[in-house]
């Protein structure tokens, strides 16, 4: 009997000591351990099968949940051509969360094109692959665009018209994102969009920081001449 109760007070002690654990896998691993002592004392000696189904319903949950995860967090190969593309701008996510973040965009290329027009509500989130884009406001030239450098980040992140014009010279290949599809994931996938968020976030921040900078500078040089 003794060794009984033993069982039912470890399943309790270990879902207690799970309420101290942060990683989400670690801790379905640990209430997986408590289900099965759970079903084990209800079904086995304590006769009540109602809370071991339960139980065993829960662990199968956690099971599952478990195998998820580990797929989840297991390396992928990102292929060579895009490599440095996730090291300088996607390290935040996991390499599963770069593919699949990269496979819901669709690969194209333009010519002497104009990508973006000042004062129009973009459906489009761009990623620069190769070649460069011209931005430029009131006719000026205020900034160039290289590899591997976002296009359209200000009017995503605050649903705003875009606020330069920017224009492919010569060869632009990109890759290019639907707006509305990536806003849906803030519902279907939010951890990945609070990710995606702070990358867009971050890189907008560097930029900000670059034009003040080049500001500065061409500040100086006017007064100093």
């Amino acid at each position: 009997m003794f060794e009984n109760w033993m069982i039912i007070h470890l399943a309790y002690l270990i879902t207690f000591v799970a309420l101290a654990i942060r990683d989400v896998l670690f801790l379905r691993i640990v209430l997986s351990f408590a289900n099965v002592l759970q079903v084990v004392y209800q079904f086995g000696f304590n006769n009540q099968p109602d809370i071991a189904f339960w139980n065993g319903l829960f662990l199968l949950i956690n099971t599952i949940q478990v195998f998820k995860l580990i797929r989840e967090r297991s390396p992928v190969k990102i292929p060579d051509e895009i490599e440095d593309i996730y090291r300088t701008k996607f390290s935040d996510m996991t390499q599963r969360e770069f593919l699949y973040f990269w496979n819901l965009g669709q690969q194209k290329d333009v010519t002497d094109s104009q990508l973006m027009k000042e004062g129009d509500y973009q459906k489009s989130l761009f990623l620069i692959l190769s070649g460069n884009a011209q931005v430029s406001r009131d006719s000026r030239v205020i900034a160039t665009l290289h590899r591997p450098e976002f296009v359209g980040e200000i009017s995503f992140i605050t649903r705003e018209p875009a606020s330069a014009d920017v224009y492919a010279k010569s060869k632009l290949y990109y890759i290019e994102w639907n707006q509305e599809e990536l806003r849906r994931l803030k519902v279907s996938n939010s951890s990945f969009w609070t990710k995606l968020n702070q990358i867009l976030g971050e890189d907008l921040a560097r930029k900000i920081k670059h034009n003040s900078i080049i500001k500065t500078e061409e500040t100086q040089k006017t007064e100093s001449v």
